[in-house]
């Protein structure tokens, strides 16, 4: 019996020491492992579940109920669109040019300056043709050399400025004829690709005009010639005398040359008139025939002066002379 403790004391001392280290490795792992659980489950509600992000610098803008993370590609979205606040800031500050009193007008072309029609350039209606300067597209084709009653002239658009009063009718109505025979010799000198028009007047312009075509400028081929010859053997002397309106209306066409012919003394072209025949040239030479019984006289005409302020030359016809060819 005595001896009973002593060996009971031995088979305990023997059994602790022969526990292994892995045991109380594994044994120490799990109570740290528990510790972990227990703390995981004290974080406060929210922090759960962020995703992670992989970046390079990053910032926390943190509030009361959420926290937000910022990062390179944050800072470049908020760059940009600074950047283009900025900008539209900048361009809504500048003045448009109406703040600056600038008409831009003419500068630029718009759509409307040049109008189409059938594959080519719109030609001016009536309205336009004794009113408004009208650009021609026609002086592609050299430039032809014609002449009336000894008046030579070189260009490549004519227009003829006759008149037809009652005037014309004198000695059996030879200066009409006379009138006609040369404008129907100067048309044939031209080609197909010049250009003319034909205003016969009294005291109203009576204008050649094919049928559907606007008053304007006719190319010279044969059957525009052809037709415009019938138009000058149809023309009539009746009426008044009346100048402008006619030189209005070939100045609105702005050819090359205008043979401009009366027998007219009165009414003549004021000075008013003239300064008004100036203003609307803008290049035409302006040859001037005039029909006069007996020799011409030492003054000088207003048809003389009209031509030598339009760079052009001035005939005078006797018409007294002009009746032995007939």
């Amino acid at each position: 019996m005595s001896d009973s403790p002593q060996v009971d004391r031995q088979v305990m001392q023997s059994g602790r020491a022969g526990i292994p280290a892995w045991c109380l490795s594994l044994l120490l792992h799990a109570a740290m492992m528990g510790g972990l659980i227990l703390t995981i489950r004290s974080v406060p509600k929210g922090m759960i579940g962020e995703p992670d992000r992989s970046v390079g610098v990053s910032l926390v803008r943190s509030s009361a109920s959420e926290r937000e993370y910022l990062d390179e590609s944050d800072f470049q979205d908020a760059y940009n669109e600074a950047s283009s606040s900025t900008s539209n800031n900048v361009t809504a500050a500048l003045p448009s040019a109406a703040d600056l009193g600038i008409d831009l007008s003419g500068v630029l072309p718009s759509a409307d300056g040049v109008s189409f029609q059938g594959g080519g350039l719109d030609l001016p209606n009536a309205a336009d043709v004794g009113s408004a300067h009208s650009t021609n597209v026609g002086r592609i084709g050299g430039q032809a050399k014609t002449s009336v009653f000894g008046i030579q002239a070189e260009g490549s658009t004519f227009v003829y400025v006759f008149d037809r009063s009652t005037s014309m009718l004198g000695f059996n109505g030879r200066p009409l004829a006379a009138a006609k025979r040369e404008l129907t010799a100067s048309l044939n000198d031209l080609q197909e690709t010049h250009q003319f028009q034909i205003i016969f007047y009294n005291d109203r312009p009576k204008i050649f005009q094919p049928a559907g075509m606007a008053p304007s400028l006719i190319w010279g081929d044969p059957s525009m010639k052809a037709q415009a010859k019938r138009f000058v053997e149809g023309i009539n002397a009746f009426g008044a005398t009346r100048h402008m309106d006619a030189l209005r209306m070939a100045l609105g066409m702005s050819p090359d040359v205008i043979f401009f012919l009366t027998d007219a003394d009165e009414p003549t072209l004021t000075m008013e008139e003239m300064r008004t025949v100036e203003r609307l040239n803008r290049g035409t030479t302006i040859h001037a025939i005039e029909f006069g019984f007996g020799p011409q006289g030492r003054q000088k005409s207003f048809l003389a002066v009209l031509a030598q302020r339009n760079m052009g030359q001035h005939a005078y016809i006797n018409l007294a002379e002009l009746a032995k060819d007939f």
